[in-house]
């Protein structure tokens, strides 16, 4: 059965129609132009550098202007200066490791809940065993879920155990893989001056084209996010992007050594920094730039939304709080968060054992048998990422009526 209701972004957005754009005029250009000197100029110079007659047969990469006006572009909808620093790589595991490295370099004992990414948590982890550091985890998902501890609540636990445990350091997700809107702003606003983290990581992966993140108001030294989920390019990307004027020249400089010793090793990273500064190596490796394109056409679509962001993220809200409130006509239980720590995602949980017990995968595949693709975790949870317009009453209907069947 077809797919009518998409609730997986949070895990693989589809991919908006700019980025499909973009992928199918490229592939077109590849196919018919071929790695031709038109081909390399269009990497490095952007649509703008293909001859007029060519340029109009592939108006799907109209957007591309070359690296540095990509990273302009992200800079934009960040809301940060032109001159931050931003790294891209296939893999994010290497902007991981960036960062680990960073928290390892400045700080002796690291804060994080028990709500981060396991991936990410594991990379931080063997990095801290190797340079002799501490990571200090906090205990807030029973509480969030469970108890319903507000904003300022969490705030003051996640404080509390920072200055008990002599926490330096923060890696904190903006929005966590099950939802949660964590704090990290007025955390750290609430250590004050004399207790500031010497450095700070958001894991933004869940964040970008999703919530607000105000890091004009430098409370983070690096985010770390992707294109392939809210911001819809599909093709994964990672970005690891300098917030704080402060500490960007140990960012730059420890990203150097890393290559330089091999600790870094991301062919895409490297190409795109020899596009950027128009010294391509004559023996490069070849990579594959289309994760590039479809992540600078999603983010100039971002630009050109004639939406406000937070109208949209008021839809989704909205949309989680209706699923939320008719939950309880079926066997499913909405886990809510205090208001503050919402976010466009929504945690269901079944009620029935059978449900609970059953393999992830058994779940997921009765709601797609039903037209609606959402992501399982084990216990019987349900992850629905929700649009960012108001979803009808039949898209309502289709959800609640798929509940009610697979109870």
């Amino acid at each position: 059965m077809p797919t009518s209701l998409y609730l997986d972004t949070a895990r693989l957005g589809r991919m908006c129609p700019e980025a499909q754009a973009a992928d199918y005029d490229f592939a077109r250009l590849a196919g018919e132009v071929g790695c031709s000197l038109y081909f390399e100029h269009f990497l490095r110079w952007g649509y703008g550098s293909l001859p007029p007659s060519l340029a109009r047969q592939y108006p799907g990469l109209s957007f591309w202007a070359g690296v540095a006006s990509f990273k302009n572009d992200l800079r934009t909808v960040l809301a940060l200066p032109r001159n931050r620093q931003v790294f891209v790589a296939n893999r994010s595991a290497q902007l991981v490791r960036l960062a680990a490295r960073l928290l390892c370099l400045r700080c002796e004992n690291i804060l994080v809940t028990d709500m981060e990414w396991p991936a990410y948590l594991s990379i931080l982890t063997a990095e801290c065993r190797r340079m002799g550091r501490i990571v200090t985890t906090v205990p807030v998902r029973h509480a969030i879920f469970r108890e319903g501890i507000s904003q300022q609540e969490l705030v003051d636990r996640l404080a509390a155990c920072y200055r008990r445990q002599n926490c330096d350091g923060l890696l904190l997700s903006a929005v966590t893989f099950e939802g949660v809107r964590l704090p990290i702003k007025e955390l750290v606003e609430s250590l004050g001056e004399a207790d500031r983290p010497r450095f700070v990581v958001v894991d933004g992966a869940q964040a970008v084209n999703h919530i607000p993140l105000r890091l004009a108001a430098e409370y983070c030294d690096l985010l770390l996010t992707g294109c392939h989920k809210w911001l819809r390019a599909y093709h994964p990307l990672g970005l690891a992007v300098c917030c704080r004027a402060a500490t960007e020249g140990l960012a730059m400089a420890v990203c150097r050594e890393m290559f330089s010793c091999g600790d870094l090793d991301d062919p895409l990273w490297s190409f795109a920094t020899q596009l950027e500064t128009e010294r391509l190596e004559s023996f490069s490796e070849t990579v594959n730039v289309v994760p590039l394109l479809t992540a600078a056409a999603a983010v100039r679509a971002m630009i050109r939304s004639g939406r406000a962001k937070q109208a949209e993220f008021a839809d989704q809200i909205d949309n989680a709080d209706r699923i939320a409130d008719r939950s309880s006509e079926s066997r499913w239980r909405s886990l809510r968060q205090s208001k503050p720590l919402r976010s466009g995602i929504l945690l269901l949980e079944a009620a029935h054992a059978e449900t609970r017990s059953a393999p992830p995968d058994r779940v997921r595949q009765r709601f797609l048998s039903s037209g609606i693709a959402l992501t399982v975790y084990p216990g019987g949870i349900l992850r629905a990422s929700l649009p960012s317009r108001s979803m009808s009453g039949e898209d309502c209907g289709v959800l609640h009526s798929a509940l009610n069947r697979w109870a």
